[in-house]
């Protein structure tokens, strides 16, 4: 059994990585499709929510549109533009001046923070397939989901805030870190949920080969984040000139010279750190971490093809 600590997770951080980014991607795919296909009003959406939570009790906090705009490293005139958008649709309302803050009556829809709680309880079963076992940690009463989900649910929202900022550093933009994290993750579809394989290219220095990965499309891409296929492909163009990604038959592949780059690899193991930040936290608010079972997937079709 692999344990997660400090030292396991620093030297298997790719394993931890690619199991993360998938969450990471149910959970921007469930956000952009709520927004009706724009990434920049969801996430503009989640920060001023972020915003506004204040304790059981009190008012709404309030964020001015330029320090939403600093936060995510917007164009101050997109941001304006999108909260009027977001104003319109009921889900945000001004507060005093210059604030703008989550609508009360603008709460998330019946069963919104249980999919995503049950999502997060998903991520810590497939990692227990895959052969951790979480080291046990002080936490909270355990309590039941209807409980747990908008406590756990404001936890996610950060976490994916920062999540996607650890990507603006080496991606350029929190839209381009979700796009190409989306390819990489396309890529190593075969690999992710396979044990044997997991285990086998889970290190920082041990990247799959080719045969291993798979080629994704534009369509594939724009479907898995429920983006116009337009956005995706301008982006595909842009890192082709940039030596990110090549075309392969069948689609595309990442360069392992781009993932194994030191910007890369950096975001990859902060993003790592912020998942064990939120266990954490999770655990704090009577998530029962260990009376989660483990997933156990069947062997891919390809590594039993190339094992053959």
């Amino acid at each position: 059994m692999i344990h997660v600590s400090e030292p396991a997770t620093a030297r298997r951080n790719r394993l931890i990585f690619r199991c993360v980014l998938e969450f990471l991607l149910d959970e921007s795919h469930r956000l952009i499709t709520r927004h009706h296909g724009s990434f920049t009003r969801g996430v503009i959406h989640l920060a001023v929510g972020q915003a506004s939570r204040r304790p059981a009790g009190s008012p709404p906090g309030a964020i001015s549109v330029r320090a939403v705009a600093q936060s995510l490293g917007l164009a101050y005139e997109t941001t304006r533009r999108q909260v009027g958008a977001l104003e319109a649709e009921g889900l945000l309302s001004r507060s005093g001046e210059s604030g703008v803050t989550v609508a009360a009556e603008a709460g998330p829809s019946p069963g919104w923070d249980e999919a995503r709680c049950a999502g997060l309880r998903g991520l810590i079963a497939d990692l227990k397939g895959l052969g951790f076992a979480f080291d046990p940690g002080p936490g909270g009463a355990p309590r039941e989901d209807k409980d747990l989900a908008g406590p756990l649910a404001a936890l996610l929202d950060t976490f994916i805030l920062r999540v996607l900022e650890a990507g603006v550093a080496p991606h350029g933009s929190m839209l381009d870190a979700l796009v190409f994290s989306s390819l990489i993750t396309a890529n190593a579809g075969d690999i992710t949920y396979d044990r044997e394989l997991a285990q086998k290219y889970a290190w920082s220095d041990s990247p799959p080969p080719d045969e291993l990965r798979r080629p994704v499309t534009i369509t594939g891409l724009s479907e898995r984040l429920g983006l116009p296929h337009e956005t995706i492909r301008r982006r595909v163009v842009r890192y082709i000139a940039l030596g990110w990604v090549v075309r392969a038959p069948g689609g595309y592949l990442s360069t392992m010279s781009r993932q194994q780059s030191p910007d890369v690899i950096e975001g990859g193991q902060i993003i790592v750190q912020r998942f064990l930040q939120l266990i954490h936290a999770a655990r704090q608010l009577g998530l029962d971490v260990e009376a989660i079972g483990p997933n156990v997937r069947a062997p891919t079709s390809r590594r039993v093809a190339v094992a053959s």
